[in-house]
């Protein structure tokens, strides 16, 4: 953190990420020199973002597919314990993060 700034900031998805975006950068902040930027979702728009936006892409469609698995199953057995359904996500890395790009990409 400098001088009372955030070095980062992590929104809870793209929309939010580009909203604030857009009020970074009429505040004159540099994106991501002044303070990076990363949201969750990889919405169609984020690279088409002033900076193409760092993102976490989720699986949607597997989201969906687990959550109806486990409703069903829930319904079939009702005395079913509660249990934790994990699926992989991928870090998607824009220029909004200021992290080095990998040569070529």
């Amino acid at each position: 953190m400098r001088s009372g700034h955030p070095d980062g900031i992590a929104c809870a998805n793209d929309r939010t990420a580009g909203h604030l975006m857009h009020a970074l950068l009429q505040l004159k902040y540099r994106i991501p020199d002044d303070v990076r930027l990363v949201g969750v979702d990889d919405a169609d728009y984020a690279s088409l973002l002033p900076v193409p936006l760092t993102t976490l892409r989720q699986p949607t469609r597997e989201i969906g597919e687990a959550a109806l698995a486990v409703m069903l199953e829930r319904i079939a057995r009702r005395d079913m314990v509660p249990r934790e359904v994990r699926l992989s996500c991928e870090l998607v890395v824009r220029a909004s993060c200021g992290a080095p790009r990998a040569s070529g990409t």
